[in-house]
């Protein structure tokens, strides 16, 4: 289930975009997990990328500037507080949704990171509806 938290930017009004100018990134280090969201997501007509790491969510939002952003909580390497942290400063116009399998086990984690400016956090396992709605509460739609 979704929770949603308090987002910074909620009194700007952004133009609507169609699906197709959405740029989506999907960060896991479970890989079928990515490629399954990537799948549904361009078939819901989004442009997805996906990352399975910290450090490969960093590298690819200096290249892109992306309308919304999905990341794991629980990564090796850069966890996603961590990472969430770094994204700030590399793309801090991206609005982050956190998403776990670990809700109630890292319930401090994501607290912080509710705290920090995360739009939403999803518990996995999650409906693709969960997804495209929470996109759409983001962002404007043209189409």
């Amino acid at each position: 289930m979704a929770k949603k938290t308090k987002n910074a930017k909620a009194g700007k009004k952004a133009a609507p975009k169609k699906r197709a100018d959405i740029n989506v990134l999907v960060v896991d280090d479970e890989k079928n997990l990515t490629l399954a969201m990537r799948r549904l997501l361009s078939a819901e007509g989004y442009r997805a990328e996906t990352a399975g790491s910290g450090a490969d969510a960093l590298e690819v939002a200096r290249e892109i500037p992306f309308d919304v952003i999905f990341l794991d909580v629980n990564m090796p390497d850069m966890d996603g507080l961590e990472t969430f942290k770094k994204l700030r400063k590399v793309a801090p116009d991206s609005p982050v949704v956190m998403i776990t399998g670990y809700g109630k086990t890292l319930k401090a984690l994501v607290e912080e990171a509710r705290e920090l400016g995360v739009h939403t956090v999803i518990d996995k396992p999650f409906k693709i509806t969960q997804i495209t709605e929470t996109i759409r509460g983001l962002i404007p739609h043209a189409d």
